[in-house]
């Protein structure tokens, strides 16, 4: 069962609340890691490094998890949340920007902005827990480059000869 760790700041508590009963409703194992109740002097990092570091964590362990953060302004909470060593947060228009972010980039924590229209926040984060990463070669090295710089300062470039087998687990 796929796992989705949801938080919300101020902005988007009362719409990441309603995607949790969604997801829940819908099968998903949910985690909840936003305030008890709506806090309007909260601030999104707290929500945005909790959300990225639950999701390493449980994809370190082998779990099928993502993350899914709900907040005031997105492009915030996708900087505070990619300061999480291992986590690839994006922010997305579309179920298919959504769905291609997981593709080509392995994204695993989805940030949505708190205005947005409910069902257009459920198609989107339906699309991202749901899309797997494209099993090629290239995707594996690429994502292996961007993890030896987060981790190395550098990109060597020993990540080049990598084998179909080598590439990351698919989230299906």
């Amino acid at each position: 069962m796929t796992r989705i760790h949801l938080a919300a700041d101020h902005g988007g508590y009362e719409l990441g609340r309603t995607l949790q009963a969604r997801a829940t409703a819908s099968g998903f194992d949910v985690v909840w890691h936003g305030a008890d109740a709506l806090d309007p002097g909260d601030d999104y990092p707290v929500f945005a490094i909790r959300t990225g570091r639950a999701v390493v964590d449980d994809q370190d362990a082998g779990v099928d998890a993502f993350g899914v953060l709900v907040v005031d302004e997105a492009a915030a909470g996708v900087v505070a949340a990619n300061k999480v060593n291992g986590a690839r947060a994006v922010t997305t228009t579309s179920p298919r920007s959504a769905a291609h972010a997981r593709a080509v980039v392995d994204a695993n924590v989805l940030v949505l902005e708190g205005i947005a229209f409910e069902e257009s926040a459920w198609l989107n984060l339906y699309a991202f827990v749901t899309s797997g990463m494209q099993q090629t070669v290239q995707r594996g090295r690429q994502i292996l480059q961007i993890e030896e710089y987060e981790n190395a300062g550098t990109i060597e470039g020993w990540a080049v000869q990598l084998e179909p087998e080598q590439i990351a687990v698919r989230h299906d």
